[in-house]
């Protein structure tokens, strides 16, 4: 996995990466980058750089999803499979928010 920083920058700077794969960060009770644009079907990483857990999620209408515990030095992935955007947030820690806006090119 440590090509996956790399396709982050690269997928922030072309808009919309399509089916790709994108990694965020979580330290220091935040997410980076606050802020994604993904393609439709485009897999999202959350690495937890922590000491202890994060539990990363997303509840809409729309599109639900869920890591599910995420122990310190793992990572947990979501599939965006649903256009919108979307806010992620930390079940453990609420001041933990992220956007996730997904196109619905593929």
């Amino acid at each position: 996995m440590r090509n996956l920083p790399i396709v982050v920058i690269l997928g922030l700077a072309a808009g919309a990466a399509v089916g790709a794969e994108f990694e965020v960060r979580q330290a220091g009770r935040v997410f980076a980058p606050a802020r994604l644009v993904v393609g439709k079907g485009s897999i999202v990483h959350f690495a937890n750089d922590e000491k202890f857990v994060h539990h990363a999620f997303v509840d809409t209408p729309q599109f639900a999803a869920d890591t599910g515990d995420i122990p310190p030095g793992e990572s947990r992935a979501i599939v965006f499979t649903r256009h919108g955007v979307y806010a992620i947030r930390c079940a453990i820690h609420p001041q933990m928010k992220m956007t996730v806006e997904v196109s619905e090119q593929e």
